[in-house]
């Protein structure tokens, strides 16, 4: 078993090299089936839990402009490849103009590459996000449980966007938290 997943929302982790992870109660380390009777989910849990959701949901708010940055590369692109090979056309044949057109299309082709490394950097990146998310919010269900998140905004201020997270949650301590974070978009 993964005890890892466990400890790692804990507050009584304790990890070191020469040990490894371990218990902060038992001084032993972790032994349990499915859950851990003695796991203590406060601050650190829900920190974990907050900006996996934050994570997830930025990522969700800028799909459509990388998406957008996309579709304008790729148009680029083509077009440069399109505009390049139409020097051809050209009756000059010079050697300068085969430079030229060779140069414009592979500017063309660096633009194509440039927006698939976009796009598939965004795709692993919510990927990712989705797997950590996902991780959390299976082991919250052999607890017992469950939260919704709710998400503010606020007006970015010189590169700086204050966001205030609501949480409720069912079956923990807390049955409410509002968290404030700063991100620097």
């Amino acid at each position: 078993m993964n005890f890892s997943k466990h400890c790692n929302l804990c507050e009584n982790e304790i990890t070191s090299f020469e040990i490894g992870l371990t218990c902060k109660l038992t001084q032993k380390k972790p032994e349990f089936k499915n859950t851990c009777s003695k796991i203590k989910l406060d601050k650190k849990f829900q920190k974990k839990l907050e900006l996996a959701n934050l994570e997830l949901e930025i990522i969700r708010k800028n799909k459509k402009s990388i998406h957008w940055t996309f579709y304008f590369l790729i148009t680029i692109g083509f077009l440069l490849i399109i505009g390049g090979d139409s020097l051809a056309e050209w009756t000059i044949n010079s050697v300068y103009v085969w430079k030229i057109k060779i140069g414009i299309i592979a500017i063309g082709i660096t633009f194509l590459v440039i927006a698939y490394e976009k796009l598939n950097g965004f795709r692993k990146k919510i990927k990712n996000v989705q797997f950590g998310k996902h991780e959390i919010d299976e082991l919250l269900k052999k607890y017992g449980i469950e939260y919704k998140t709710s998400f503010c905004f606020k007006e970015k201020i010189h590169g700086i966007q204050e966001i205030i997270i609501e949480t409720e949650f069912k079956n923990w301590i807390k049955k409410r938290t509002t968290t404030q974070y700063k991100n620097n978009a």
